[in-house]
């Protein structure tokens, strides 16, 4: 009899460990393909007849080789994410168009940051059955601005289409995917919380959107610039605008848009150019007025989700402090934000030594790389804070120099012969670009027509390269003055050209001329 038992129980175990075995005992998930790593993805043989293109939804899940999108048409996997405080955030994608007859463009303009948007200009045509990889980057100062020092979150929205059929049609992926590098997740992670400043006005604030003027005064190059905070209240996807702008009732040619997604927020600024200023006779600046316009990009609604117009007075003395603390020709437009909405008491760090050079070493020489200055009026200094002497001031952007070593957010390096510190968020790495006066762009001095042709924005750049730094950000139908074209170090052709307030590079693609332009 004990041996009977024995068989039968060994004969019920058999029968569970089966029925586990076939069920995956519910583990796995089909929408998510997780990868293991240092392999690549296998994938079933194309089909030769795509099955219908319809959006996958949201995916949430852990930073790995883990696929974004996954379909028998395309795979876009996030395969790397690295984040330096001083570099800034780095991701590495790879991208496989499993199709034997179409060919797909994957693009992303924008992604979130711990809650904060950040723009990107990564897009790239990916034809039947080929594969690829690309990277995004994000500058450190700009998520430092936001008060971002660790990445915890990391939202991604891409849009991968076929543009040879009608609009709307060939929409495969468009959507957001949420990623948790440190291991939290959507409840604990912590937004930094929003910039504050004396100056400060809420210009709108309702169930849709929030939107606050920080500050608003004349930069360095004689421009004002309007500081302003986001924040997108919706479930929807909204593009703010700048409309009917005026200073001190003129009214002028300046317009702004920011993409801010979902529960998202973000910075931008509106600039009105000083020549825009001098124009309308504007010589002393009070107030700025606008109509804010919010807009659905997602959904069947395109019409404004909300309009508001208002009025902004400047502080009774606006930038105009002379004292090493407040000089523009150190301090960033937007100063980061200082603790997370949820505030823990944190120990203190002790604050690194820091020394001070007034001339390079040989390992400074050694190691020393190429830079220039990347705003206009910067201030260089003896030591690496506002507090030290100016050891030359108004330096102009573009100005080339000698990069050594970078210590407590600031650059020591040599500039005009000198050596010297200033604020790394002035200083780009790389070759300066060669200057162009528009007047003289074109051998004949001419100048013709263009307008932005692209599904969302197109990025303006120092240089004729995507990897150029980035000037300003075009949005779609927006007129542009083109000089001359010129083929870039990538092999495309590039427009220099004006946007009335920057001037810069725009690749041919996302542009439509109709005369016929010089080339340079």
């Amino acid at each position: 009899m004990k041996g009977k038992n024995l068989r039968v129980g060994l004969l019920i175990l058999a029968a569970v460990l089966l029925l586990a075995l076939l069920t995956g005992c519910g583990k796995n998930d089909p929408s998510v393909l997780k990868l293991p790593e240092s392999t690549a993805a296998t994938y079933a043989a194309p089909q030769e007849t795509p099955a219908p293109l319809t959006p996958l939804g949201d995916r949430f899940c852990r930073v790995g080789q883990e696929t974004i999108p996954e379909s028998n048409l395309f795979s876009l996997i996030l395969t790397s994410v690295n984040y330096d405080p001083q570099q800034g955030l780095l991701l590495q994608l790879s991208y496989t168009n499993k199709a034997t007859n179409r060919n797909f463009l994957v693009t992303m303009d924008y992604l979130a940051v711990n809650g904060y948007m950040q723009d990107t200009t990564f897009a790239a045509p990916v034809a039947a059955g080929q594969s690829g990889v690309g990277e995004i980057r994000i500058e450190a100062d700009s998520l430092r601005r936001v008060g971002i020092s660790s990445v915890d979150e990391l939202i991604l929205y891409p849009y991968i289409y076929d543009d040879s059929v009608p609009a709307g049609q060939g929409d495969l992926v468009d959507g957001a995917f949420s990623f948790y590098p440190t291991g939290l997740t959507a409840k604990t992670v912590a937004y930094p919380v929003r910039q504050r400043t004396p100056q400060e006005a809420t210009f709108l604030d309702n169930t849709f959107a929030t939107v606050v003027v920080l500050n608003a005064a004349e930069n360095a190059a004689g421009d004002v610039d309007v500081n302003c905070y986001l924040e997108n209240r919706s479930d929807r996807l909204l593009n703010f605008a700048w409309k009917d702008v005026s200073v001190n009732g003129a009214s002028v040619s300046a317009e702004e848009e920011a993409v801010v997604a979902a529960r998202m927020r973000r910075y931008a600024t509106l600039t009105v150019s000083a020549g825009e200023l001098a124009a309308q006779g504007v010589t002393s600046p009070g107030e700025v007025s606008f109509r804010m316009v919010g807009t659905p990009l997602s959904g069947l609604m395109t019409s404004p989700l909300f309009e508001q117009q208002g009025t902004y007075r400047f502080a009774a003395t606006p930038g105009t402090s002379t004292g090493a603390d407040t000089d523009p020709g150190d301090e960033p437009e937007l100063e980061p934000a200082a603790t997370p909405d949820t505030a823990v008491p944190e120990t203190a760090t002790p604050a690194p030594t820091t020394i001070i050079y007034t001339s390079p070493t040989s390992a400074h020489k050694k190691n020393a790389k190429n830079g220039y200055v990347s705003k206009e009026g910067v201030n260089m200094r003896s030591g690496p804070d506002t507090k030290y002497k100016k050891v030359k001031s108004d330096i102009p952007e573009y100005t080339a120099v000698t990069l050594y070593e970078l210590q407590d957010g600031w650059w020591f390096l040599k500039c005009d012969g000198k050596y010297g510190y200033i604020r790394q968020d002035m200083i780009h790495q790389g070759k300066a670009p060669k200057a162009t006066d528009p007047a003289d762009a074109a051998e004949d001095g001419k100048s013709y027509k263009g307008t932005v042709n692209t599904r969302s924005t197109a990025a303006l750049r120092a240089e004729a390269s995507k990897d150029s730094k980035f000037v300003a950000e075009l949005s779609d139908g927006k007129e542009l003055t083109v000089y001359y074209k010129t083929k870039g170090k990538d092999g495309k052709t590039w427009y220099y050209v004006s946007d009335g307030k920057h001037k810069g590079f725009i690749r041919s693609d996302l542009i439509k001329v109709k005369d016929k332009v010089p080339s340079k």
